[in-house]
């Protein structure tokens, strides 16, 4: 198993490096673009488990590219949401068709049925993996759809 999540690392590091994008960016624009709606940088660190300073350090980079952009949220405005700019919402789909394009790779010699069943298994194991939906293919008979993604 370590193995796989070891492949699974490395494919995602090399769909990201064409963009000059690191993992944790990566996971962040993800994590954004799954919300549906402009996060609080407290809620962005809680989904991606990290300390909020390192949130802000991971979003200032993003926001330096003009792959994300912050604002004070007029609903209380103490706190700072974050949203996906144009370009960041275009980078993202580049890199979700590079790591889909991967993840066929990877996931090719399972049958579609294989494909469910691990997707089903791993859905109980880690309800919560973030690469799960995307690492099994998802429209290439695995993962989750893209509503069920988080």
């Amino acid at each position: 198993m370590t193995n796989i999540s070891r492949r699974l690392r490395r494919s995602s590091a090399r769909a990201l490096e064409p963009f000059g994008l690191t993992d944790a960016q990566g996971r962040v624009l993800r994590h954004i673009a799954r919300a549906g709606a402009p996060l609080r940088m407290s809620e962005l660190a809680r989904r991606i488990e990290i300390v909020p300073r390192s949130a802000t350090t991971v979003v200032e980079s993003l926001e330096s590219q003009g792959l994300v952009a912050r604002e004070i949220d007029l609903a209380d405005r103490r706190s700072i949401l974050v949203h996906l700019t144009a370009a960041g919402e275009q980078i993202l789909a580049e890199v979700s068709r590079a790591r889909d394009e991967a993840a066929e790779a990877m996931f090719k010699a399972l049958r579609r049925q294989d494909r469910r069943e691990l997707a089903r298994l791993l859905g109980i194991v880690a309800p919560d993996d973030v690469l799960l939906g995307d690492d099994l293919a998802p429209g290439k008979g695995g993962g989750r759809s893209g509503a069920q993604r988080r």
